[in-house]
Formats: structure tokens, sequence, C-alpha cells
């Protein structure tokens, strides 16, 4: 049997060799996935559109600061966050706090663009 046929490949009886109870988790994947995909292409759209369109007016030496800082974070997390959870937790669990996570952090990200840019005075 091929690894396309239905029960063929990963010993489940769904379509493409999955079992019925993983579907969810990869269809959730998916649009995770293409969620983020999109929230990547638009965030410096977005950072860089005038206030007045709901942007929030920031130059091109900012938004490329912002950037780096997010890959510098991003690469921390993944080599030096990441592997302690993941032996705490296992990935399913993981999976779906994370799943909650980005969904807080996209649905509050447009109230971001009332704020005043400018920094603190400290």
């Amino acid at each position: 049997g091929g690894c396309c046929r239905g029960g063929g490949g990963g010993g489940g009886g769904g379509y493409g060799g999955l079992p019925a109870s993983a579907w969810a988790p990869v269809l959730v994947y998916c649009a995770l996935s293409g969620a983020t995909i999109f929230f990547d292409e638009i965030y410096p759209l977005w950072l860089v559109a005038p206030r007045d369109e709901g942007g929030l007016a920031m130059h091109s030496g900012d938004i490329g600061a912002i950037m780096a800082c997010s890959g510098a974070a991003l690469v921390t997390f993944q080599f030096l966050l990441y592997p302690p959870l993941a032996a705490r937790c296992a990935p399913s669990v993981m999976f779906a706090r994370c799943a909650v996570l980005y969904a807080v952090i996209a649905a509050a990200t447009p109230f971001l663009a009332p704020l005043d840019p400018r920094p603190l005075p400290l």
C-alpha cells in the first residue's frame, strides 16, 4: 500500500495514514502556520503605515532594530529556553499552551496602535 492511501503507512485508520484523532492538531497547526506567515508579512507594513491609517508610522531603521531584536529573542528562546520546557511538558501540552499564547498575542497586537511611540521618561 502507498503512503497516501487511507489506512496505509501510519497505522491509523484515517485519511493519509493519520488516525482520526490526529487531524485536529494537524489542522490547528496548519491554521497557526498560515496566520504566522501572514503576520510576519504584514507586520512591517503595519509598522510603517501612517498613524491616521492605523499604523505606527515608524522609520525603517526602527523597524530593522525591532526585527533584529525579535530574531535574537527567537534564537535565545529556541536554544536556551525551549529545551528545558520541552523536557518537562508533553508535546501536545506544549503545543496547546503555545497556541493559546499565540492567539492572545495576535489578538492584542492591534491595540498597540493607539499607544504613544515615544519612550517613557525615566
